[in-house]
């Protein structure tokens, strides 16, 4: 199977290391195929000879929401090296994927230009926020964009404008992977922008727990109520398996506190949909992609 990747044909860094150091939440084992690519060819020669493999491919950019399970031989892509710029024109950005969504908005800022704030504080990789059309406090990523360029699932350079994409709560028709976005953001003063962030990054720390490795809000919220206020009101905050843990400070998170295990995490998934469902009526859907 080595031969599907000639390392002679690619520049792609083949990882060796554990799917761990690359977890948000710091859980994963070794993958046969873990590709780092590092120009666009290269991403679209891994494509098409995963392909010709029949190999599942799961492009997984910076990672910040996975829960890595046995990955078996499926081709996982993260987009760490692959080239990272920016170009403004007004109020038009056009950004490579792979930017970290909260250091970007901070280098917007001096440019005065905004809009994204209420994304502030987030540790998603910009391509990974778009395909899950990232949102809080009532607005989403969707609103600012133009346009999005992907390697699509044949290999080949795709650039699907706004309307061709179908938005909705934490999802998108988006079927490939995401290389370049297009933001139109909003003109405004970095004095204003530096409060918003320093606002909302204020919320996220008094409601959300940073002290130990998580991967964020751990299920979508259902229509009209909140994942975090249903499972805290079933008493399951604090609940432990191994090392896994709904956070006490917000019941929608699982933590690591230590050394936490895939099954520890997945046992706490069923325990929290399972209460909730019983003592609810409630059925959640996940909002981290768990890969087994």
């Amino acid at each position: 199977m080595e031969k599907v990747f000639d390392s002679k044909l690619l520049t792609s860094i083949l990882s060796k290391s554990s799917l761990k150091d690359y977890s948000n939440i710091r859980i994963g084992d070794k993958a046969s195929y873990l590709f780092m690519p590092q120009s666009i060819s290269d991403l679209s020669s891994i494509i098409v000879k995963a392909n010709k493999a029949d190999l599942e491919i799961l492009p997984v950019g910076g990672a910040s929401n996975i829960l890595f399970g046995n990955v078996g031989d499926r081709v996982l892509i993260l987009d760490r090296d692959l080239p990272m710029y920016y170009n403004i024109k007004e109020n038009e950005v056009i950004v490579t994927s792979n930017h970290n969504i909260s250091i970007f908005i901070d280098e917007m800022k001096k440019h005065n230009l905004g809009g994204l704030e209420f994304l502030a504080g987030i540790p998603a990789h910009i391509g990974g926020a778009v395909y899950m059309n990232a949102g809080a406090f009532g607005k989403n990523i969707s609103d600012y964009i133009k346009w999005v360029e992907i390697v699509n699932v044949n290999g080949k350079r795709e650039i699907l404008t706004h309307d061709e994409i179908s938005f909705s709560y934490r999802k998108t028709s988006i079927n490939g992977f995401i290389i370049y976005v297009s933001f139109g953001l909003d003109q405004k003063p970095k004095n204003k922008i530096s409060a918003e962030i320093k606002d909302i990054i204020s919320k996220r720390h008094s409601r959300h727990p940073y002290d130990y490795p998580s991967l964020g809000s751990t299920f979508k919220n259902p229509e009209n109520n909140y994942a975090g206020k249903l499972i805290e009101e079933c008493d399951l905050k604090g609940t432990r398996i191994g090392d896994a843990e709904i956070s006490s400070k917000h019941g929608n998170f699982i933590i690591n506190k230590g050394n936490a295990t895939f099954d520890d995490v997945m046992s706490l998934i069923e325990l929290m949909k399972n209460e909730v469902y019983k003592k609810k009526g409630i059925k959640l859907e996940l909002e981290i992609k768990v890969i087994n």
